[in-house]
């Protein structure tokens, strides 16, 4: 029996390959929208932090090194994120000192 593999043998393969190709593709799609929500967050954090007219300064700034621009707007977020964690702990012990 060596003549060809009847088509009834390959289509389990290649149903698998299509799903495997879909399931990435939707993975890539769900990263996308990640990096998409996280990179409007990150200049949401950015000016709420140090305020609209300043970041458009800093922003005007950095228009002599435009590659700092994200490791700026990273460090800005990374800020913001730390003191809102800070808030939080402040308020849960004020809470706990409070309820005794």
């Amino acid at each position: 029996m060596s003549g060809p593999m009847p088509s009834s043998a390959r289509r389990p393969a290649a149903r698998r390959m299509r799903l495997a190709l879909l399931l990435i593709t939707r993975g890539i799609r769900r990263a996308r929208l990640r990096l998409a929500l996280f990179s409007g967050w990150v200049w949401v954090a950015a000016a709420s932090l140090v305020g609209f007219e300043v970041l458009e300064i800093l922003l005007g700034a950095l228009l002599a090194a435009p590659e700092v621009l994200p490791l700026v707007l990273l460090a800005l977020a990374a800020v913001w994120y730390f003191r809102r964690a800070l808030v939080r702990l402040w308020r849960r012990l004020s809470s706990r000192e409070r309820s005794r």
